[in-house]
């Protein structure tokens, strides 16, 4: 039974979207999950957007969001650092991804003067990233990644190469592993959400589509969860389609 169940936390990609596109009943389910007066966070390893910017996203597809209840692997990574102290952090990754450091008020340093290094998904990879990065890496305190991802679904649901690829080369170069990783199935996201929501483990529920992140992090949590997919596991329910999660509520299976 989710009788305990206060908040339910959707992953996005693949979720509740295919790149542009809302999947298949999210609309309705979100909208489903409020009216039970839950409430609702969204949680992703996507790092290359600021909250803001996912929060925009959400709502142009209808489906109603407020940035408090966006937690990025990016965002968490500010978060982690500011808790830690990390100071002259070197970002390889998107330009939001700094932003977002720089407004959790982490002070962002250029290769030269860098102590530490956050790895996140960079769309515009290259070459002369890779080496800034290596060399930053030989150097850092602290080697922080995003997520370790292989890959993520994009438009029309094709597949695009996650953060783990950028993350790999990294640290196969710089010949060091990384100190520690942010986003899923890590539970740093929802360690976060309950230290600031007062949330605790059997009030919350997972809603995602990979077991490896998804239903791995809420396990090491000791969360309820639901996968989205035909597999079928022992530690958590299965629903073929997203709109099935309402009727889950509704005859009380859980």
């Amino acid at each position: 039974m989710f009788s305990t169940v206060k908040a339910v936390l959707f992953d996005l990609d693949g979720t509740l979207y295919y790149g542009d596109k809302a999947a298949d009943g999210a609309v309705d389910t979100v909208r489903a999950m409020r009216e039970r007066g839950l409430r609702v966070f969204f949680l992703t390893n996507n790092s290359t957007r600021m909250r803001e910017q996912i929060c925009r996203k959400l709502n142009g597809m209808d489906i109603p969001c407020s940035c408090d209840e966006v937690f990025t692997s990016g965002y968490t990574a500010a978060l982690y650092a500011k808790k830690e102290r990390l100071s002259n952090v070197y970002i390889f990754g998107s330009a939001d991804l700094k932003r977002e450091f720089e407004q959790c008020g982490v002070n962002v340093a250029d290769e030269a003067s860098a102590e530490n290094l956050v790895i996140g998904y960079d769309p515009n990879f290259s070459y002369d990233g890779l080496t800034a990065a290596l060399n930053v890496a030989l150097k850092s305190r602290m080697m922080i990644s995003c997520n370790s991802e292989r890959r993520f679904p994009g438009n029309n649901a094709r597949l695009m190469p996650g953060c783990g690829a950028m993350v790999a080369s990294i640290e196969h170069c710089s010949g060091r592993k990384s100190d520690y990783i942010i986003g899923k199935p890590n539970t740093l996201m929802i360690d976060m959400l309950c230290e600031i929501y007062g949330y605790s483990s059997d009030e919350l529920l997972v809603v995602g589509d990979t077991y490896e992140s998804d239903i791995l992090m809420a396990n090491r949590k000791g969360v309820q969860s639901v996968l989205i997919s035909s597999a079928i596991y022992d530690d958590c329910v299965s629903i073929s389609r997203l709109g099935e999660l309402e009727n889950l509520f509704m005859s009380g299976k859980g």
